[in-house]
């Protein structure tokens, strides 16, 4: 017995997978055999479709309709293919992990943002792209799209650049691109977080599925389901579920974990109950017909791989797995929801040492991020923080520099300035930036590079600096870093880091 065979008359049963997942054979292995669909943790999010390079290059040329690439995704969608494990598409439309400079006219966030009617054509053509590139090259993978992700804060819309643009009937108009161009059988679902508060559950019915669902234009809700041990109440949880199925669209638990930080026999018995209790509340919501729940999705395949760990600051163990592929006792309670103890069979996983460790990666992927991200992530914030140390007193001052030469990362300044006499005496520097829900630091020494030719690649980059700079000068410096460490972190999902 397996979750997907257990819970097969009722709906999906789903993870969450990351590249470092992709490129481990066992994860893989283990997967296809535990779960009957699977959603792409990070790699399908707006960032990674939208070819920054490209754009900012020639942005007349793209300046309608965005150029993509689908470099990131393929790799899951051929994964899906070969294993015939059905995918959920993560996410079309969202504030978070959506570049900025997509925002703004020729893709430049030092001009101003782009008009109503410039957007509308990117949006449509995004999804349009997006959406053509998988049916017709994958056609049948992809199940359901989470067309909007997170549109509600605060008793209200969010604040985002979607909204400043295009006002709130950006969603309605996601909505109406996406079923224009998806294939017929493809759900389309609006997606959010703690969606079992009374007022966000209310708004969103109100703002949002009522009157999308009016249209036409939406078939379900997607309850991400980050928990906790005490909230939400299951009672609210229970009325949320109902309440949307009521409207008689789908609804699907899209990112399930329940964040335990204590490892202990009887915590995890407690976590093993409280997963049981929702399993029953949702597979009863089903079988009475109150709501017609079509996927559940955990967020993370293992405890090891969840993001609630960096987003929590301490570690957390709150999925069914963990170690190699091993059941925690809240699988067993999961399963006792629909399947009757005795049929239950111990479950066992065995898989070598080898296929345990990430294959195929790029060496400098290994930590889930290449340098040209954390390039492209400085040099699209444009404004970043740089930290140095002055005695024992630290010094931050905003920085706006960054460039990537024969492989290094490389800020400039002059040398008549504070920040470079600090460097000198103490390498040690620390550079954060923070975009759109997702913030990196880079921690390592900095060091002088007097080459002429990496002046030139700097000032190339940036030729608004030669009025004040010359390669040739004695005042120009540019700084790579050495023995660093870039990390990215976010609220949706786990650190990942790179060493240089």
């Amino acid at each position: 017995m397996n979750l997907k065979t257990a819970f097969a008359p009722y709906f999906k049963v789903g993870a969450a997978v990351s590249r470092w997942n992709l490129h481990t054979p066992a994860h893989v292995e283990f997967l296809s055999r535990q779960f009957s669909s699977y959603t792409v943790e990070n790699d399908m999010k707006p960032m990674y479709f939208l070819d920054g390079k490209k754009n900012r290059m020639e942005p007349e040329k793209y300046r309608l309709a965005p150029a993509l690439t689908f470099e990131h995704a393929i790799p899951y969608l051929e994964m899906a293919k070969a294993k015939g494990i059905p995918m959920r598409g993560h996410t079309l439309v969202w504030h978070g992990q959506t570049p900025q400079w997509f925002f703004y006219e020729n893709y430049n966030t030092s001009g101003k943002l782009a008009s109503r009617e410039t957007m509308l054509a990117r949006m449509e053509n995004y999804i349009m792209g997006v959406l053509g590139f998988v049916q017709d090259n994958y056609p049948g993978v992809i199940y359901a799209w989470d067309v909007v992700n997170e549109a509600i804060n605060d008793g209200g819309f969010r604040d985002s650049l979607w909204f400043k643009v295009l006002g709130k009937d950006f969603i309605e108009k996601a909505f109406e691109f996406a079923r224009k161009y998806a294939t017929p059988g493809v759900s389309l679902f609006y997606n959010d977080y703690e969606t079992a508060l009374d007022w966000k559950r209310d708004c969103i019915l109100k703002d949002i599925l009522i009157p999308l669902k009016e249209k036409g234009l939406v078939d379900g809700m997607g309850m991400q389901s980050h928990l906790l041990m005490d909230h939400p109440d299951f009672k609210d949880f229970k009325t949320a579920l109902e309440m949307y199925g009521a409207l008689g669209i789908e609804v699907q638990i899209t990112e399930l974990d329940l964040h335990n930080a204590d490892p202990s026999e009887e915590s995890m018995h407690q976590l093993a109950m409280r997963y049981q209790e929702l399993f029953r509340i949702i597979v009863e919501a089903k079988k009475s017909g109150k709501a017609n729940v079509t996927a559940v999705t955990f967020w993370n395949l293992l405890d090891e791989n969840s993001w609630l760990s960096g987003f929590r600051k301490e570690t957390s163990y709150p999925l069914l797995f963990h170690g190699k592929c091993e059941a925690k006792e809240a699988y067993y309670e999961v399963l006792k929801v629909v399947v009757p103890e005795d049929q239950i069979d111990p479950w066992k996983f065995e898989a070598s040492e080898e296929d345990f460790q990430a294959q195929g990666m790029p060496e400098e992927n290994k930590g889930g991020i290449t340098m040209q991200e954390v390039y492209e992530f400085l040099k699209e914030v444009g404004v970043y923080y740089l930290a140095t140390v002055e005695g024992d007193q630290p010094r931050v001052r905003p920085f706006g520099t960054i460039d990537l030469f024969e492989g290094k990362l490389y800020i400039q300044t002059g040398k008549v300035k504070e920040v470079s006499k600090q460097l000198q005496k103490n390498p040690k520097a620390e550079i954060c930036a923070f975009s759109e829900g997702r913030w990196l630091r880079v921690a390592g020494e900095l060091i002088r590079d007097d080459r002429i030719e990496a002046k030139e690649h700097m000032l190339e980059a940036y030729p608004h600096l030669k009025g004040t700079y010359s390669a040739e000068d004695d005042n120009t410096e540019v700084l790579y870093f050495r023995n660093a460490t870039a990390t990215f972190s976010s609220f949706g999902a786990p650190s990942k880091s790179i060493q240089f």
